[in-house]
């Protein structure tokens, strides 16, 4: 069997050698196109990534403009609480509190 085997290999050797320089001869030709896709999706992973990080930049200053925003609104809402407690002693008139006792 083992001689056989090795005059079918003579046989076939051949067409597998045949096999092999074509198989060679379009990995030289497609080499170019592999690397031209390479090179394009290296691309688009950057943009991607860039993306990301702009989502991720513009996000962090939303959230940092609501919490300004809402502490200048908290700010507001105190100076108005203080001048309608000031407006309210000015209507009930300041006589009508009660003096301080000494």
């Amino acid at each position: 069997m083992t001689v056989r085997s090795k005059t079918t290999l003579k046989i076939v050797q051949p067409e597998v050698e045949e096999m092999e320089a074509v198989l060679q001869d379009a990995a030289k030709q497609s080499a170019p196109m592999v690397q031209r896709l390479a090179s394009h999706r290296d691309k688009i992973d950057l943009a991607v990534k860039e993306l990301e990080s702009e989502r991720f930049d513009l996000i962090s200053r939303r959230d940092l403009l609501r919490r300004q925003a809402e502490a200048v609104e908290a700010g507001l809402n105190m100076h108005i609480e203080d001048i309608e407690a000031t407006m309210r002693l000015y209507e009930g008139g300041l006589n009508s509190l009660s003096a301080p006792t000494e």
